[in-house]
């Protein structure tokens, strides 16, 4: 039961890394933008309207709570930046904003409402004055005031705890109308669940289309693209050690929450100023895997007898000072096998100074999400 809480997560964050995987490949491997002309600027407002459905991913009760369409709607306030930043350059100069999001679910009295806040970035794919294909990458908060209820909501195995993470990404055409109006569509996917923080975790995957209409609040102009300037001057190796800890809940629902700790090792090589490929250590201490142990009755000599050890795969996308991670490991030493002897990381990075790093990361493993990873690193 637990493992089908949580396939529906991870089956969506498998969609998620496949997509930003070949983002990744488009960004890395197309020219660098030296022969384009100019990009618009300015500060925008966007009002969209969207329309789709729950993505029910084969489970039948999902398909119950499932009574229709959903119908939504989004605010965006969007900066287009001058060329300033050599990033900003090496993405031929991307938006960036804050989108705020309310859907209603067509089951007001076990769904009710979805209401979100997240920041996002519009990565250029076609690059032209004129027009504009774009890639969001956005992860933010969502707010749910109706949520599963032992006594009078137990059917809603959907969301099990009112905020949760939201992740969107999305595929946008933008078509300027004039100076300071265009028109935006698009179709993406937006995902919301706490990670198995609170049981029933199954989360809610919303498939829309979106039309909208953009207004330019100041600051309309252009301004020219400067070429990309590679600053990684040595493809020296980066050190990087991270601490994280996190909670995850055992099922059934309203039982006790476990801590999980993380210590991971990493050492990273630079490949350009957008990327950087590694290989790492993990060590987990999972106490919940400790309790699944005890549940199947294996006898532990202590909280210890549950840590992992991992071998992983890096790889993160630069963007400034933040970094957008993606690994793959697997267990080197594992005495709880229920989640296999695979699993994945992806999340996000700050990079503040030159070493120290805030860490958000999810662990999953293909059909189970685990943990929620808050830390800091350090790196050499």
């Amino acid at each position: 039961m637990e493992e089908l809480h949580n396939y529906p997560l991870v089956l969506t964050m498998k969609y998620i890394r496949s997509a930003l995987l070949l983002f990744c490949a488009i960004v890395l491997f197309r020219p660098d933008g030296k022969c384009q002309d100019s990009v618009r600027t300015g500060s925008w407002v966007t009002l969209d309207l969207h329309y789709g459905f729950i993505l029910p991913l084969y489970t039948s009760s999902m398909n119950i709570l499932i009574e229709g369409h959903v119908p939504a709607f989004e605010l965006d306030y969007t900066i287009k930046p001058a060329s300033q930043d050599n990033w900003l350059n090496a993405y031929h100069c991307p938006e960036v904003g804050i989108a705020l999001f309310d859907a209603y679910l067509n089951n007001p009295a076990q769904l009710g409402t979805e209401y979100g806040a997240y920041p996002f970035i519009n990565f250029h794919l076609k690059q032209s004055f004129k027009e504009g294909l774009y890639f969001r990458v956005g992860i933010g908060l969502s707010y749910f005031p109706t949520i599963f209820n032992a006594f009078d909501n137990h059917k809603n195995d959907v969301i099990g705890s009112h905020l949760d993470a939201m992740v969107n990404l999305r595929l946008d055409y933008h078509i300027y109308l004039s100076k300071t109006i265009r028109l935006e569509t698009g179709i993406g996917v937006t995902h919301c669940s706490n990670g198995a923080y609170q049981t029933p975790n199954l989360g809610i995957n919303l498939i829309t289309a979106n039309a909208g209409l953009s207004y330019c609040i100041g600051n309309a102009g252009k301004c020219a693209v400067k070429a990309f300037t590679d600053t990684t001057k040595t493809k020296k190796t980066e050190n990087e050690f991270f601490a994280a800890v996190g909670g995850s809940e055992v099922e059934p629902p309203g039982g006790k929450r476990y801590l999980d700790v993380t210590l991971s090792y990493i050492a990273f090589r630079r490949l350009s100023s957008k990327s950087k490929l590694g290989v790492g250590l993990d060590v987990f201490n999972n106490q919940a895997n400790a309790e699944r142990l005890r549940a199947d009755s294996v006898t532990l000599k202590n909280n210890f007898s549950a840590t992992q050890f991992g071998l992983k795969a890096a790889y993160e996308l630069m963007l400034g000072n933040l970094s957008l991670p993606l690994e793959m490991g697997g267990y080197l030493y594992t005495k709880y096998n229920g989640n296999g002897y695979m699993y994945n990381r992806i999340g996000i990075r700050y990079y503040a100074g030159k070493h120290l790093i805030a860490n958000l990361t999810l662990l999953t493993h293909f059909a189970k999400a685990d943990f929620i990873e808050w830390g800091v690193g350090y790196k050499l």
